[in-house]
């Protein structure tokens, strides 16, 4: 990574699949240690997006630069190892039986089970016993991670990614399928992980206000392929503004540091 330079760098990105266009044209930065909330209606990239940040998609033109490392000119396996990805919707199969400390600690090689070959130095081990505390996760270390609530399940997974010391850490819609509370554990969980000292460069995909942690600073709007919005939650997340992203009538209210939309067919 190249000091100083922005965590995400992106001009004129474009995705065109079958002739038909999910980026068109999408220019971002997002500085070191921010807080982005990348949010639109279905069908307006955003997913897609996250795939070209983590490289998984290549674009069909424009360019893609993570820590000054521009796609195509640096080893992309090397750059995948600073990103850390939790995707809800394709969440990795683990063993029904391991526990959390062991599913923790998997994000210290990025596999899904524990290596057969390989011995875990009492270092590691100790960084995975502190992540799990960080999380709120301190006695169930020994419990299945399949008995744990959904909310519970989600911190260990966060905890997971972030043994592995990303430098950038996508989330794409982490609070998809969880009930209120387990959404307020996740959001809480995600609140405390960007108020650390120094934590990772956090996107996030959401659909939903009252799920952006306090701590996002930039929030980035997208529909049809394109930036329709970029700037701070403040000056994005208005009544106005959302009500012509969407396409119906949105009220947005400030509640305690957290936006909430009430939305009305048009």
């Amino acid at each position: 990574m190249f000091l100083n330079a922005p965590a995400i760098h992106l001009e004129n990105v474009s995705v065109v699949r079958w002739g038909h266009p999910i980026l068109a044209n999408v220019s971002l930065r997002v500085a070191p240690g921010g807080g982005c909330a990348i949010l639109g209606p279905n069908g307006s990239g955003k997913s897609t997006l996250l795939a070209v940040l983590s490289g998984y998609v290549w674009p069909t033109s424009g360019t893609v630069c993570i820590g000054g490392q521009r796609y195509g000119e640096v080893e992309l396996t090397l750059v995948r190892r600073t990103i850390g990805m939790i995707e809800p919707s394709r969440s990795p199969a683990f063993d029904e039986r391991m526990s959390v400390r062991d599913v923790v600690a998997t994000g210290l090689s990025g596999t899904i089970r524990m290596p057969l070959h390989e011995e875990i130095s009492s270092e590691s081990w100790r960084r995975v016993e502190n992540e799990v505390r960080l999380f709120g996760l301190d006695g169930l270390e020994d419990d299945a991670l399949s008995q744990l609530s959904t909310g519970e399940q989600m911190k260990a997974l966060l905890a997971r990614a972030m043994i592995g010391k990303p430098r950038l850490l996508l989330l794409d819609e982490p609070t998809a399928g969880l009930d209120m509370g387990a959404r307020a554990v996740c959001v809480g969980a995600l609140d405390r992980l960007l108020n650390r000292p120094r934590h990772p460069t956090v996107v996030l995909i959401s659909h939903h206000l009252d799920e952006l942690p306090r701590s996002v600073d930039q929030v980035v709007l997208l529909k049809h392929g394109g930036v329709f919005g970029d700037g701070s939650p403040d000056a994005m997340l208005t009544s106005e503004r959302l009500s012509r992203l969407l396409d119906c009538r949105v009220e947005v209210f400030k509640s305690n540091g957290r936006y909430v939309a009430s939305v009305q067919e048009m």
